[in-house]
């Protein structure tokens, strides 16, 4: 899966790094009570990633800053969610990944020059979520808590809002054109859901914004120009670009081998890496599920990078793969 991830996560941060798009998605996205008081200015991306290794997974994430009309400063984290089922733990996750945005903050601009106290700034979760299955997880913390009722107000809570794409109609999705044909490939992106006509409108979108977003498209589509959907892509580009087919696939097709997901040239690494990584385990924790080891010799070299770094520290099997794969 780390390819489909990787670039997943390019396309999220391609798509939100467009003038316009990252302060519309707030805007239109954001609780209607919360966008009101925003200023109207493009949020300020903050830097790095503000979810660990331990805690990354089929998501991307990003942070911005902004401003209220009040003068308060705001931070805005935005995680896409890339499981084809609802994460039943995500309130737990964004509650690290909330603590991990407030403490960088804290480090960084906590205090004034002259060594004053700041008051942190109000942290505001909004999750992108583009799986087929209808997410029914609570959105608050608290609801996911088995706790007696006297004790509920005592409890830490939040509550993150959701943007659930494949619930929204097609043209709901952005007033913003580049943010609109964005969510409709999130949406409609994956090639077990996407029908022709799907395929074609999208094409058409991507192709009204450019030919290098068409390339993106299809390299976020099909990713192996020779995979089994081939056929159907070549035929709709044939529809929207006659003649070009050739030309765009094999753009999309050097973009794949650019990031390094050329099957070929990487299997070998990817299983040398795989042999390292279960020899290891089973040096420290003697016996493995066998589903555990199916899946690191199923995984890509990028994602046993990622096992084999938190390996290094690990005290338990999730440690280093998370409980998803564990149990």
């Amino acid at each position: 899966m780390t390819r489909v991830i990787q670039r997943h996560d390019q396309f999220f941060q391609r798509l939100l790094g467009k003038p316009g798009t990252a302060g519309a998605l707030l805007r239109e996205r954001l609780p209607a009570e919360v966008a009101k008081l925003l200023v109207d200015e493009p949020p300020e991306l903050m830097p790095g990633s503000f979810v660990s290794r331990r805690l990354r997974g089929y998501r991307t994430d990003r942070l911005y800053r902004s401003r209220t009309i009040t003068g308060r400063q705001v931070l805005i984290y935005t995680l896409i969610e890339h499981k084809s089922n609802p994460e039943p733990r995500i309130s737990l996750h964004l509650l690290g990944y909330q603590y991990q945005a407030l403490d960088y903050w804290d480090r960084t601009e906590g205090r004034t020059q002259e060594g004053i106290l700041r008051p942190l700034p109000a942290l505001i979760t909004l999750v992108v979520y583009n799986g087929a299955a209808e997410w029914k997880i609570p959105q608050t913390l608290a609801e996911v808590t088995d706790a007696d009722p006297a004790m509920r107000p005592y409890l830490l809570d939040f509550r993150y809002s959701l943007v659930d794409l494949v619930r929204i109609p097609d043209a709901d999705l952005s007033r913003e054109r580049n943010l609109r044909v964005g969510l409709l490939i999130l949406k409609h992106g994956s090639l077990r859901r996407a029908t022709r006509k799907q395929l074609l409108k999208l094409a058409r979108e991507a192709m009204r914004l450019g030919e290098d977003d068409l390339v993106t498209l299809i390299y976020y589509l099909l990713g192996d120009q020779d995979g089994p959907k081939s056929a159907l892509v070549r035929d709709v580009l044939h529809e929207v670009l006659p003649g070009k087919e050739d030309r765009v696939m094999s753009l999309a097709a050097e973009q794949w081998k650019s990031e390094g997901f050329s099957l070929g040239r990487t299997q070998g690494k990817a299983e040398g890496k795989a042999d390292t990584l279960l020899r290891q385990l089973r040096r420290r924790f003697k016996s493995l599920p066998i589903e555990t080891e199916g899946r690191v010799r199923a995984a890509g070299s990028d994602q046993l990078d990622e096992w084999l770094d938190r390996f290094v520290d690990a005290q338990t099997l999730d440690d280093v793969f998370g409980p998803d794969l564990t149990h």
